[in-house]
């Protein structure tokens, strides 16, 4: 009795133990998602370690099992598993498919894109083993699927179960367990990455435009290290992902090795470098100078170094001066921080998210995420949420520069009586505007506005008025014109407007009718009917040898015109004078008095030669 008690205690312990230990030995497939279908496998995941180039094809291990040889000892692969690869050992691993009733595709993928070589053996029809290979020590382009990481497509038949070999070759321990994908996830997992692509490329590429915006308006180089830090990690952070490889290298291996180590450094150079001009330490801190100047050196020599052949600096090496460089740069924000310049804090409030997004892909490694993409998405993210924090910062640091900067250049563009342009834009636009439409064949038109019965007085009341009717006339050429035209200041009472091809002249009408609707709305209001009385002369044609200046002197001319007295306020320089008006005939005697100068002075060369002598 006390034999069948003791029995039973241990069959009892025993359906515990296996209950609580039952997932810890679990021989499966890492997951994508927590829902991820799972297959049960005909043979289970199991791996062995042996002495690198010892077993040549998985026939070794078939062999080792019926002869009296050595025999190879497959372990089950379990979440914790780690495969202590390096430089004088492989591991293989083997799994089989179970039968299915129809043919069946599957993917195997394996999470970190750093493994130096993984192979496929699977057996043909005709039995012999096929190779297929991904990983560092292979140009993309020559993977079995060309993608981010190693892939594998598999099959699963209805005849028999269906055996794979993997091997591992890294220099390092593999912590990852490879995944076993249905195509809908393996297409969707493909999909997500690329969402997180394309939001780097917009915000980065954002970032970097407002960079570029910010050094035009404030002119410090500042912006510019900044713009670099963005674009030298926004590559760190492709090449990480595998886009480098993938998209940009697919046929070099040399590359595909390197820049994943090259871009860091040089991005950690960069970060170096930019700190030193955001705090100022070359004249504060000369100290720190030299050392971040120290930092940004090594890294730079670092990167060339391992561009040549990436084992002339070892791995342990890498990595110990990589995190040297991150503490520097980090207590040297800190200690100038503590020294006076406490807006520095703000400067490490942004590195800390860039910092974590380091820590992204160690998150997923160490279990803290289970979801590769979901790491990679929290990385960019975190990482792009740090950068624009960091450039808001240098922003608000920068604002009175940019404001004094902004304002100099609106002074230097714009009236500031009347908010329009100053004659200069219209000097250099009207040229280019008429050679546009002599190349485009298209007509355009030109409008310049005579205000009338305003002059400046030495009365402060009259002034002050005259100023806000200034103001409200600018307001109202502007609402005429479109985006595309320029509306300036000529002089004191004249006001021109660049109308851009193609254009009509029943266009040009309504822009003109439009503008004295507005005068006329705007006399009710100031109870002034005469405060907006203008003369609007139009040049519309399609330019043929016009020259600016004969624009502008037509416009002058009819305007000259219409100023002796006329019942149009607005004419096209083209159109008959009206009849009866005194500038007609005096404008005809003109014409005809320089007409007979002209004769004379052609009849008489000397004359002619005193004249140009003159």
């Amino acid at each position: 009795m006390r034999m069948l008690q003791k029995a039973g205690l241990r069959v009892f312990f025993g359906l515990v133990l296996c209950v609580f230990f039952n997932a810890g030995h679990a021989q499966v497939f890492d997951r994508l998602y927590p829902d991820s279908l799972s297959i049960a496998l005909a043979q289970p995941l199991e791996w062995v370690a042996v002495p690198k180039d010892s077993v040549a094809s998985p026939d070794a291990f078939t062999t080792a099992e019926t002869a009296a040889g050595p025999k190879h000892h497959f372990q089950p692969y379990t979440d914790d598993t780690v495969l202590p690869t390096n430089k004088q050992q492989e591991a293989w691993a083997r799994f089989a498919l179970p039968m299915t009733d129809k043919l069946q595709n599957w993917y195997i993928r394996l999470p970190g894109q750093a493994v130096y070589k993984v192979s496929l053996y699977a057996r043909d029809a005709q039995g012999n083993w096929q190779v297929q290979s991904a990983g560092e020590a292979i140009a993309p382009a020559n993977w079995a699927l060309r993608t981010r990481v190693p892939s594998f497509e598999l099959q699963s038949h209805s005849e028999s179960a269906q055996s794979y070999y993997l091997r591992f070759e890294n220099r390092r321990p593999i912590t990852e367990r490879p995944m076993l994908l249905t195509p809908i996830e393996y297409i969707d997992g493909a999909s997500r990455v690329g969402v997180v692509i394309g939001l780097m490329w917009g915000i980065f590429a954002l970032l970097t435009g407002l960079c570029l915006g910010a050094y035009a308006m404030a002119r410090n180089k500042v912006f510019l290290w900044f713009g670099a830090v963005v674009v030298t990690l926004m590559f760190t952070q492709l090449v990480l992902i595998g886009y480098g490889g993938w998209r940009i290298w697919p046929y070099s291996t040399h590359l595909n090795q390197v820049m994943g180590w090259v871009s860091s450094t040089v991005t950690m150079a960069v970060a170096a470098w930019f700190c030193t001009q955001a705090s100022y330490t070359r004249d504060g801190h000369p100290r720190i100078h030299r050392l971040l100047a120290v930092v940004a050196a090594v890294n730079l020599l670092l990167a060339c170094v391992m561009a040549v052949h990436l084992d002339l600096v070892p791995r342990e090496l890498r990595n110990l001066w990589l995190a040297i460089s991150t503490v520097a740069i980090l207590g040297s924000l800190i200690w100038i921080s503590l020294r006076g310049q406490a807006w520095n804090l703000m400067l490490l409030l942004g590195a800390g998210p860039i910092c974590l997004a380091a820590l992204a892909r160690l998150s997923y490694n160490m279990g803290w995420m289970f979801n590769v993409e979901s790491a990679q998405a929290a990385g960019v993210i975190s990482a792009m949420a740090g950068l624009l924090w960091v450039f808001l910062v240098l922003a608000w640091r920068s604002r009175a520069a940019l404001f004094s900067n902004h304002r100099g250049a609106a002074l230097s563009t714009y009236d500031p009586a009347s908010g329009l342009m100053l004659p200069r834009i219209v000097a250099a636009r009207l040229p280019q505007m008429l050679l546009r439409a002599r190349k485009q064949k298209s007509a355009c038109g030109v409008l310049m506005i005579h205000w009338l019965n305003q002059a400046p007085s030495h009365d402060e009341a009259s002034d002050q008025k005259r100023g806000a009717a200034l103001s409200r006339l600018g307001e109202i050429l502007r609402g005429a014109a479109r985006d595309v035209d320029t509306v300036a200041r000529h002089d004191e009472n004249h006001f021109m407007m660049l109308i851009e091809g193609p254009i009509n002249r029943a266009a040009l009408s309504e822009a003109a009718t439009k503008i004295l609707a507005d005068c006329i709305r705007a006399c009710e209001k100031l109870g002034e009917p005469g405060a907006f009385s203008l003369h609007i002369a139009i040049w519309h044609d399609t330019p043929g040898t016009q020259a600016a200046d004969e624009v502008m002197d037509l416009l002058a001319v009819r305007l000259h015109h219409m100023a002796s007295g006329t019942k149009r306020p607005v004419q096209f320089v083209d159109s008959p004078l009206e009849p009866g008006n005194p500038a007609t005939g005096g404008g005809s005697r003109r014409e005809d008095l320089l007409a007979k100068i002209n004769a004379i002075e052609t009849s008489h060369p000397s004359l002619a030669g005193e004249r140009s002598a003159e």
